[in-house]
């Protein structure tokens, strides 16, 4: 090609990553570009050695999401996932309108003031599901489900009304019919019967099969949950790991539900508590407000009002402290599943329901007692969970080539392959050497004039393990300092934003590590620019440290957990790494001869001047 025509294309290029790093100098490293940087570009390749781990437990408490539910790999085996939470009860000092001090006291002023008497009459866990609404064209229908996302004129269903219009006129933009009465929206003069501030929502971070069956099984936990380190004088949190399984060694009480449940990915409506005598209809049949879809299950209720609601404003009920000691929290177990199926939850949004009547003074507005009565009234109160968190991990039947790899890893022997899944297994990386020593293709390198433009680290799936189930396939890799679990100066320097209303775990997408497809949309590999790195070792004599590989779940997210391997050394992990814990397969630095053609590499593309 025209050494012309090439130049223009680098710089093009050049030009294109420079406004998307925000970086003047994130592929020079400091040296000003000059035109013959381009023309007498080079490649080499380094060695990269791989170390497989195996990680006894990790630390799971007070993370962003919890976990329920099962995956199964012909290679990895089967992780199956619950977990233990405490719930706040900082909102349950008053049932109906009067706390219980007022109640037992009674009012010289005030006649409403009387024994309320309060019954439950349903009990529920609600773990929603993480979900979007995005819409980009502002037209009243998510992405996902409007035929042109960027057209608020589009008509996804086809009825003549552009979406946008039945939006605004409180109709459905996704029904033709949106009150189901057999009457098209066009010539419909009544939609009255439908509910306009019913959503459609896209449901995230639910993988298999979302018909899947399952018994739920919910516990009372009878093992005290303390906040703070007692074997560190109580000055630190205390830390709760994946295998903190209290249920196995005995730690349960009362089953507050165990039943066969499968997904419902509807809202829920909620419906008025309280009617409005002059007017019509009866609210306590209207829907007052849509809770978002979530998996809701009745929980015990003679349980629930003879160790809650019986025991308003006592002294256990008065503070979480007081509260934690007497109610430990509950255990959340599921299995027997016809099919894969694994959810992370909206842990910041769950809560338990308490639904309830209670005996209310009515005045009817006048000062006449004559015309007073009691009458029983509906109220909702809800306990969040929150306190201690954490999640369960149960990892078997992997293939034992892994725990081979691990072993050989231990005799400083580099592994074949590389083993990911965030909460069992992880891998170190050494570049350059297999020692942390300059090698002398290293030290050879470092002599000479050289400019770094940039630097990949290429990682190449293993096919013949994953095939073609690539479902729980992680989206995205991330590499860090092991020593300390930081992040490495390339990350650092990445501004790069995905702006599309659908990317997700897509920022900093010149770092990279995102999964990489082929011309047949088949996953094939994963790469990282690492070039800020690798030109800090060669030019500057920077430390070559050990690089820790896993996955991620969120690569804004750089906060750390501890994990422990067998032999109880502790290892810093990424947060984010633990919270999908799905495998992948990766060529190592030590591969059979029919692989060696994507052995893992570093590659440098420099310039000599």
């Amino acid at each position: 090609m025209d050494k012309k025509v090439l130049l223009k294309i680098y710089l093009i290029s050049f030009s294109f990553l420079l406004i998307f790093s925000c970086n003047k100098d994130y592929y020079s490293v400091g040296i000003e570009i000059f035109e013959q940087q381009f023309v007498d570009l080079k490649t080499k390749t380094f060695p990269v050695y791989s170390y497989q781990q195996s990680l006894d437990k990790v630390q799971t408490n007070n993370i962003s999401s919890v976990q329920l539910g099962t995956f199964s790999d012909d290679f990895f085996g089967r992780t199956n996932s619950s977990f233990v939470s405490q719930l706040d009860v900082f909102s349950l000092q008053t049932f109906g309108d009067f706390n219980q001090d007022q109640e037992n006291e009674g009012s010289l002023t005030d006649i409403r003031v009387i024994n309320e008497e309060e019954q439950l009459t349903g009990v529920y866990l609600d773990l929603p599901f993480f979900n979007n609404t995005n819409d980009t064209d502002g037209d009243g229908v998510i992405d996902i489900y409007d035929s042109d996302p960027t057209n608020p004129e589009s008509d996804s269903d086809n009825d003549g009304l552009t979406d946008i219009i039945e939006s605004r006129a409180g109709l459905d933009p996704l029904s033709s019919d949106s009150d189901n009465d057999g009457i098209s929206d066009p010539d419909d003069d009544d939609n009255s019967n439908y509910n306009s501030e019913s959503q459609v929502y896209e449901i995230d971070s639910v993988f298999g099969n979302r018909n899947a069956s399952f018994d739920l099984k919910v516990y009372q936990l009878t093992y005290y949950l303390s906040t703070l380190d007692p074997n560190n004088n109580f000055e630190s949190t205390k830390e709760y790991f994946s295998n903190d399984n209290f249920y196995e060694k005995g730690f349960y009480g009362k089953i507050l539900h165990d039943d066969t449940v499968s997904l419902n990915f509807d809202e829920i409506p909620v419906l008025y508590t309280e009617d409005d005598p002059t007017t019509d209809p009866d609210e306590l049949t209207q829907v007052n407000y849509f809770e978002t879809p979530r998996i809701r299950i009745p929980l015990d209720i003679l349980f629930f009002q003879r160790y809650i609601m019986n025991l308003e404003g006592s002294d256990k009920l008065i503070n979480q402290a007081n509260f934690n000691n007497y109610f430990n929290g509950i255990i959340v177990k599921a299995e027997n599943f016809s099919d894969d199926l694994f959810m992370s939850l909206d842990i910041s949004n769950a809560k338990v329901v308490l639904e309830y009547d209670y005996n209310f003074y009515n005045t009817n507005g006048t000062d006449d007692v004559s015309d007073d009565l009691i009458e029983r009234k509906k109220k909702v109160n809800s306990i969040p969970l929150g306190g201690v968190t954490y999640n369960l991990y149960e990892h078997t039947g992997f293939n034992q080539i892994i725990n081979e790899e691990v072993e050989a890893s231990n005799d400083n022997i580099h592994s074949e392959k590389i083993y990911l899944n965030g909460t069992k297994f992880v891998s170190k990386l050494k570049l350059f050497s297999d020692d942390n020593s300059i090698s002398s293709d290293l030290r050879e390198f470092k002599a000479r004039d050289v400019l770094i433009n940039e630097a990949n680290l290429v990682l190449h799936l293993d096919n013949n393990i994953h095939e073609s189930n690539y479902e729980f396939l992680p989206k995205r890799l991330y590499v860090y300092s092991y020593k300390d679990g930081l992040p490495i100066e390339d990350y650092n320097k990445d501004f790069s934003i995905n702006y599309s209303a659908t990317a997700v775990n897509a920022n900093k997408f010149l770092f990279g590590g995102i999964l990489q497809y082929d011309s047949n949309n088949l996953p094939t590999s994963y790469k990282f620019n690492i070039t800020n790195h690798i030109s800090n070792i060669v030019r500057y004599d920077s430390l070559n440290v050990d690089l820790g590989l896993t996955t991620t779940s969120n690569i804004e997210d750089i906060s750390l957990k501890n994990g422990y391997f067998g032999n109880q050394e502790r290892v810093y992990l990424p947060s984010p790494s633990i919270t999908l814990p799905f495998p992948a397969a990766i060529i190592g630095s030590n591969p059979n001869q029919a692989d060696i053609s994507k052995k893992l590499k570093l590659e440098v593309i420099y310039t000599e001047y």
